[in-house]
């Protein structure tokens, strides 16, 4: 069995396997079996023991050299006779690394990363993993739908996390909180702001977060911008969702950096091409950033990103239309300075502007007539500064930040219902709604974080933070957050954790439900956390972790919802739109991970991971727990990635039980007329969830740089994955009456390719 490339006993093992395992680093090389034949075999043990260092130094002994096409990416050529033997270090991105790098230590139970380069039991993919995986419009989130925690419907950026709202995970880039950073944010959020091409590694908490994080309950997404190391780097992409461009240089001799990165959607240019008549949706999004080093302890940086959307969106016929503009646009500054190598201090300056406007109409004469107006700005100036402090034995960040909001909502909404719709009996109604209110204040935080070791077993991290708000006029107090975390190591290879913390959410100002008939904030909800996990690295290559959380919400804010179809372009003004108050909730779960790192075989490199959970999520609302409509019970993640020269393929299935459902029966009448009657809420279940995703890239290289081809298949098999129901009543020939139970589904099979150049 081949080791990772952390060991150093490659003796024997063909070059080709080599070759293929070190993909696990990020890095693509580029051969055939008459340059690299299968017989080719490492004749003594290498010096280096990782990286591009190693590749160099088994090829050299056979005659053979790389050649850089691209960053990470390198084709083995016949060495020129004067430097066949060369061992020497060429510097590339995800390469030039110590070879003995000691990944940080993790106390948080619950965090996964999505790193450039390292590999390790908290590391849930490479990003190179993560560019060949089979993603829906190439969207960065996706890739955390495979952890075992997720709820996931195959089309939403986002999905529930351990049972929270989707709006319970705080999204931040480059040290800023984002907010709504999505496309098409009223239509499910299919594509976030997080361009891949733009992303370089993701540290994912799923619970149990420290004190530097607040003001959301369940998640963390903290994402970092890609700094490609050449002194000149350049890309251009085309698929069938995105056109994308990316520039970075080099300035001032190395001092400073730029990147300039577009995407435009091509969905709408599809749809116009197509012959289904349900609307066309455009847009776009654009990431800047400058970075400068004045001296070896100061930097700066300063960051833009911005987006546009327009869609129009047709269902029914044409008998409901959506049209929606958003504008995004997140500005922030960033100094550093490193005040010794165990202290430094960052302080980020911000601005957030946001413009949301929605109108709507749907009429079925004789039936039901709505109109919908919704306009929407907010504006967030912020100021944040951090700082770390390291001894020996004590680590400690401790920090605050201010931000000054405006918001401005100015909704309209107008139904009519006439009598015997959707159902005989149905009393007809008119509701008028109108708000316009204007919050603006302050939200303010601060936070201590401390991380201890004692001995050679124990690290104990702790915290607490505080936030509060004044835009919200709840009169809600400061909410006092405690955290604290536990590392116990049994054993070289097997690691213990625990964490407990609570954590708050207050209502953003974006989040007034002004189109629910609401015009006053909420006081911040909280819930607290409980988890325990145990994970072990085994010799073979596997790593395993096991863990078990429980999440008790002792405040939840009321929230709105469509009991049968979520796939409405105006969810406020549908008949089966229902208030859920409940009183407290909890979400619990067992979740497994069997992690497999890169195995060589004789046909390619493979790697994978197993993921397994059981998990409950539910309210308590009137005395009975009822179900929360992401609940799945069961959920099975699997994915197989294979590696060889320049071929990748990565094969993934999702399965899930199905989501909670309300069923709707008649009952007979006295009068003869159909009497309408709901089961319990979420008493009944949809189908189950299952889908299957593929994909195959082949770089190649070329004189400039190389270029990578790709196609792709979301939910291969074409499963019909129910998502939606839709009740009507029919009145047979004989007078009596039927009602009919129309299933609709999520996305049916769709294909995507494209090719992507990296110089």
């Amino acid at each position: 069995m081949l080791c990772t490339s952390a060991q150093a006993e490659w003796l024997g093992h063909p070059v080709g396997e080599v070759l293929d395992a070190l993909r696990a680093e990020g890095l693509t090389f580029i051969y055939n079996t008459k340059i690299v034949p299968r017989a080719l075999r490492v004749e003594e043990e290498p010096r280096a023991s990782a990286g591009v260092e190693l590749a160099r130094e088994i090829l050299a002994a056979h005659g053979l050299a790389l050649k850089q096409a691209a960053p990470n990416v390198y084709a083995v050529v016949p060495a020129p006779r004067s430097t066949a033997s060369s061992t020497a270090h060429v510097p590339t991105r995800g390469a030039s690394r110590d070879a003995a790098r000691i990944e940080e230590v993790v106390v948080q139970t619950s965090r996964y990363t999505v790193a450039p380069e390292r590999i390790g039991t908290q590391t849930f993919l490479t990003q190179q993993q993560v560019q060949n995986m089979p993603r829906l419009a190439d969207e960065t989130l996706r890739a955390l739908q495979r952890l075992p925690g997720t709820a996931m419907n195959g089309y939403s950026s986002l999905g529930a996390v351990r049972g929270g709202e989707a709006n319970e995970t705080s999204i931040i880039l480059d040290g800023l909180r984002l907010y709504e950073p999505f496309h098409l944010k009223n239509f499910l959020s299919p594509v976030s702001l997080l361009d891949s091409r733009i992303i370089e590694g993701i540290e994912f908490h799923a619970g149990g977060f420290p004190a530097i994080y607040g003001d959301r309950m369940s998640a963390v997404i903290d994402a970092t911008s890609v700094r490609p190391a050449q002194p000149r780097y350049y890309e251009l992409g085309l698929n069938l969702f995105h056109a994308t461009a990316l520039a970075a240089v080099e300035l001032a001799g190395g001092r400073g950096h730029v990147l300039l990165s577009g995407r435009r959607s091509n969905v709408g240019d599809l749809v116009q091409l197509s012959e289904n008549d349900f609307g066309e949706p455009h847009y776009w999004d654009g990431f800047a950033r400058a970075d400068y080093r004045f001296d070896e302890q100061t930097s700066a940086a300063f960051d833009l990103l911005v987006s546009s959307d327009a869609i129009d969106a047709l269902k029914d016929s044409r008998t409901q239309r959506a049209r929606a503009h958003y504008r995004n646009v997140y500005a922030w500054g960033t100094v550093q300075h490193e005040w010794s190598d165990s202290a430094s201090t960052r302080v980020i300056g911000s601005f957030t502007d946001l413009a949301n406007e929605r109108h709507g109409e749907a009429e079925r004469p004789g039936a039901r007539v709505a109109q919908v107006s919704d306009e929407r700005l907010f504006h967030v100036v912020g100021l944040k500064l951090d700082n770390r402090i390291d001894a020996s034995s004590l680590q400690q960040r401790f920090g605050a930040e201010v931000r000054r909001l405006w918001g401005q909502y100015d909704y309209r909404s107008e139904v009519a219902v006439q009598p015997d719709f959707p159902f005989p009996g149905s009393p007809g109604y008119t509701r008028v709604r109108r708000a316009r209110p204007e919050p603006h204040g302050y939200e303010s935080s601060a936070y201590w974080d401390m991380r201890r070791d004692f001995g050679g077993r124990w690290t104990v991290q702790g915290g607490v933070r505080v936030d509060t708000q004044t835009y919200d006029g709840s009169d809600d107090s400061e909410q006092w957050s405690p955290r604290l975390s536990v590392l116990y190591r049994l054993a070289p290879a097997t690691q213990l954790r625990a964490s407990w913390g609570r954590f708050f959410q207050s209502q953003g100002i974006n989040e007034l439900q002004v189109e629910d008939g609401l015009d006053r904030f909420h006081p911040a909800q909280h819930a607290d956390h409980a988890i325990v996990s145990v994970d072990h690295a085994f010799a073979a290559g596997l790593d395993l972790r096991v863990e078990a959380y429980r999440k008790y919400y002792r405040r939840i804010n009321p929230r709105f919802e469509n009991l049968w179809d979520p796939l409405v372009l105006l969810p406020e003004a549908e008949i089966d739109r229902i208030m859920i108050a409940p009183q407290s909730g909890r979400a619990e779960g067992l979740e497994v991970l069997l992690q497999l790192r890169p195995l060589a075989t004789p046909i390619g490199s493979f790697s994978g991971w197993l993921g397994y959970a059981w998990a409950r999520a539910e309210d308590r609302v009137k005395g009975h727990d009822v179900p929360r409509s992401w609940d799945q019970r069961h959920t099975v993640n699997l994915g197989i990635v294979w590696a060889k020269g320049p071929w990748t393929a990565t094969l993934t299935n999702s399965f899930h039980s199905g989501w909670p459902t309300t069923t709707l029966q008649l009952e007979p009448s006295a009068s003869g007329e159909p009497r309408i009657a709901l089961e319990q809420r979420n008493r009944s279940r949809l189908a189950s969830f299952d889908t299957l995703d593929l994909r195959l890239t082949r770089t190649f290289e070329l004189p400039h740089g190389a270029l990578d081809v790709f196609v792709e298949a979301t939910n291969a098999l074409s499963r019909h994955n129910e998502c939606c129901v839709n009740y009507s009543v029919t009145r047979n020939v004989d007078g009596s009456f039927a009602i009919q139970r129309d299933v609709d589904f999520w996305l049916p099979l769709v294909p995507s390719a494209g090719v992507l150049w990296r110089y």
